[in-house]
């Protein structure tokens, strides 16, 4: 009964914390949960671990499909359409190793989308500490001098 009622208050944590976040958080942390899923994928199987394997593909694929249909291609122009192309490719590889049980496409995934992530975590970043500048809030720096004082303490 604890258990469910824990579950629950997580769940609903989260959600408010989903609804939060803006577009480009959302992407950051799609992007991070693709990596991740990529990761505990690679070593599913290496440990024969089919279930987990088949999981964190599934998520994946999940997420790189999310990416997909959300690509507004009259506005994005080029970079949609190469994008779509770049999801179309992560799409194959990481179908390929699923099914091959082989982690050579999914690290070929990583090395691909290692570079969007950080760019989308670091765009999201400055996008936080421009706000929070703008709404009179702390610098970065004061920010950050403020937690390390508290971590030490």
């Amino acid at each position: 009964m604890a258990y469910n009622n824990a579950k629950t208050a997580c769940g609903t944590y989260q959600q408010r914390e989903l609804t939060s976040l803006t577009p480009v958080q959302i992407i950051a942390r799609l992007y991070q949960a693709l990596d991740q899923d990529l990761v505990l994928a690679q070593k599913a199987i290496l440990a024969a671990d089919r279930a987990v394997q088949g999981e964190k593909i599934s998520h994946a694929l999940a997420i790189v499909g999310e990416l997909q249909a959300n690509l507004d291609m009259e506005k994005g122009g080029e970079i949609a359409a190469n994008l779509g192309d770049l999801y179309f490719y992560l799409v194959t590889e990481i179908s390929k190793a699923n099914a091959h049980n082989d982690t050579a496409g999914l690290e070929n995934a990583l090395n691909t989308i290692k570079p969007l992530t950080e760019a989308w975590v670091e765009l999201a970043a400055q996008k936080k500490e421009t706000a929070n500048v703008l709404a009179g809030g702390a610098r970065p720096t004061e920010t950050a001098s403020a937690v390390a004082f508290q971590a030490t303490f």
